[in-house]
């Protein structure tokens, strides 16, 4: 090309870089092209169109351009990282994956590509992978905290919450006024103890995070809004709870931080209140992670179902895009809207003209902790999905069992507490025809105790119970089921294996742990077990009922909570005493002698053959509910009735 030509394309370029510069997108997109058909190898052009399309979501006009640019010189990195970028955006995972790993050919220590590359690897399930191109870009550079952040992130996803807490830290160290960096380090748990001494450090650190974020919310930092909702909406203090402790003061001033961040995010939602007349139904909204087949709808769907429709106009707010058949019963029986959005939720909620909202499950998803922390409707309820106090000031009460609760139990709730008539739930006898059976060989002369509970809610200071039944009758075998992941299950088993160890026992001779498994699995495990072991601290709820209707014997210790009381109500309700332990050494007791004595343990059996059907559809509770509700939106709203 002559110089002379060389000379108007430059100005030409130069014309076309000026007017993207100045966001003249559509000027700039034309001049780029005109350069172009100049010089269809001009590599500025190409890739300055690449990038300006992409700026403008074309992204397969800005593929075609960021192709160009690699047909012209193969070894732009720059064009590679970008187009890796776009490919992963659609979802091309594979295409994007080449292109980070030919950057990194090129550029060995590119940190950027390294960490999309293992963020990328985690979504694809390639963990080790993910693992190792995250600790290969904090080798290079150590102070780089978002490298330290996502692989704790990563490590916590595959249930390695212990190096995940190391990575946390890490992050944090690096960056103390990042919030979300903060918070995940606050919320991680070890979830499976290795000893009681770490169950108080955990819980010490958590105390001391509380007040560093209270002070970060209050300081002059300025965290954006997407900072905010990006922080709250990264998890709760769920693991908090299955320490055996009272967590009121925690519940109230982790609670405390949400209803900061919230005002700050979602100022205007705080819906205002209008006054209802007395010929109009009371609207009531339930609200829930869970309206599919799941733990939270078996106890409580039948509110929703057999609520009176004449009295009131049923709403039910799914925070979920989950749906089974149990999703479309509810669908049927109330006005149902799914969204994983808040703002979504709050402006339905609104638009509804909610009354009362029932909270199923506080706790336990983070889109129902900030929904929770508003003003929502007159009258908030929580309930004992996750059966432990919100802390939230907007939750006006929570709705409980009155056989679940000892009698000073209003001091652990920031809600006034109801006490519900017996077990407070209208719960559906289980369905028992699909039941499969494991093929597990069982000895004539084993005894076959099971634990259905989460391996989480197992502490360290309970282990010795297995080991003291071993002492005492060695014909006896611990069933449990494993957790989600692999890491769980190992931190648990080399926990309670090196207890027997120590006292010269082989913890393989008395333990099983079965795989998870379909509900009908799980109902085939305790139909061929001999004896449940209720889980101290956070007692089994559905699953007793559920081992109840298989007529199984269950041994529980009540604690001073009420998640620790659930098969206490249930043992209540069908008059069995007997298995019900007053402490450690007579839960042991106990054991033993169900274990060796058949008369005792037909004795119970019995029991339980003639009375279960005591806890099943009970529609008390939902009477009772109807008038919890109806009084306590009359009292809140000065509603006055007539004689």
């Amino acid at each position: 090309m002559p110089q002379e030509d060389k000379l108007i394309l430059e100005k030409l370029f130069i014309q076309a870089l000026e007017n993207h510069k100045k966001k003249n997108f559509h000027n700039a997109k034309n001049i780029y092209k005109e350069v172009l058909k100049k010089d269809p190898f001009h590599l500025k052009a190409c890739f300055n169109l690449a990038i300006l399309y992409n700026n403008l979501g074309n992204f397969q006009k800005s593929i075609i351009y960021y192709e160009k640019v690699l047909e012209i010189k193969p070894h732009e990195f720059n064009a590679c990282y970008n187009l890796g970028n776009i490919y992963k955006k659609l979802k091309k995972n594979d295409k994007a994956k080449k292109l980070y790993k030919k950057v990194i050919e090129l550029q060995p220590k590119n940190i950027a590509a390294l960490n999309n590359l293992g963020n990328l690897s985690r979504e694809l399930g390639e963990y080790q992978n993910a693992i190792r191109y995250f600790k290969e870009l904090i080798k290079i550079k150590p102070n780089f905290a978002i490298g330290y952040y996502n692989l704790g992130h990563l490590l916590k996803e595959i249930g390695e919450y212990h190096e995940a807490i190391e990575y946390f830290d890490k992050a944090v160290k690096i960056e103390p006024k990042n919030l979300i960096f903060q918070w995940q380090s606050m919320i991680t748990f070890p979830v499976i103890y290795k000893n009681f001494e770490e169950i108080e450090l955990s819980r010490t650190k958590f105390k001391k995070k509380i007040k560093v974020i209270d002070q970060l919310l209050n300081s002059e930092n300025k965290y954006t809004k997407y900072d905010l909702e990006n922080t709250i909406n990264s998890g709760t203090n769920f693991f908090l709870h299955y320490q055996g402790k009272d967590d009121l003061s925690l519940q109230k001033q982790f609670a405390n931080l949400i209803e900061q961040i919230t005002q700050k995010v979602y100022p205007q939602f705080n819906i205002k209140i209008k006054k209802k007349k007395l010929d109009k139904k009371i609207s009531v909204g339930f609200i829930s992670s869970f309206f599919r087949d799941h733990t939270v709808s078996k106890l409580f769907k039948n509110w929703i179902l057999k609520l009176d429709d004449k009295k009131f106009d049923k709403f039910t707010y799914y925070v979920s895009n989950n749906i089974d058949h149990v999703t479309q019963k509810i669908k049927n029986n109330s006005k149902l809207f799914f969204s994983e959005n808040v703002e979504e939720l709050i402006s339905q909620i609104s638009a509804d003209s909610i009354d009362v909202i029932i909270y199923l499950d506080i706790g336990m998803e983070p889109k129902i902790q900030i929904l929770s922390s508003l003003r929502l409707a007159s009258l908030q309820f929580n309930t004992w999905g996750h059966p432990v106090t919100s802390g939230f000031k907007n939750i006006d009460f929570f709705l409980s069992s009155e056989l679940m609760e000892a009698n000073d139990s209003k001091k652990y709730f920031s809600e006034k507490l109801i006490k519900m008539p017996q077990l407070g739930i209208d719960y559906d006898f289980p369905d028992l025809s699909n039941t499969k059976e494991p093929e597990l060989s069982k000895s004539t002369k084993s005894t076959i105790f099971l634990n259905l509970q989460s391996l989480f809610k197992l502490l360290p200071q309970d282990d010795h119970i297995y080991l003291d039944i071993i002492k005492k009758n060695p014909n006896c075998y611990f069933w449990f089921i494993e957790g989600i992941k692999d890491p769980m299950n190992l931190v648990f088993k080399d926990r309670i294996s090196k207890r027997f160890q120590d006292e010269g026992y082989d913890f393989k001779k008395y333990f099983y742990f079965h795989p998870r498994c379909s509900n009908n699995e799980f109902l085939g495990l305790i139909k061929k077990s001999d004896i449940i072991l209720d889980s101290l601290n956070w007692s089994g709820g559905n699953t007793s009922l559920e081992a109840i209707s298989l007529n199984k014997p269950i041994i529980t210790l009540p604690s001073n909570f009420m998640r620790g009381r659930h098969t206490y109500g249930i043992l209540k309700i069908l008059g069995i005493e007997e298995t019900i332990a007053n402490s450690k050494k007579n839960y042991i007791e106990i054991a033993l002698k169900l274990a060796s004595d058949i008369n005792f343990r037909n004795e119970v059996i019995k029991k339980i053959k003639i009375n279960k059907k005591k806890l099943f559809n009970n529609e008390k509770s939902v009477t009772f509910l109807e008038k919890v509700i109806t009084s306590e939106y009359y009292k809140k709203n000065n509603i006055k009735v007539k004689g």
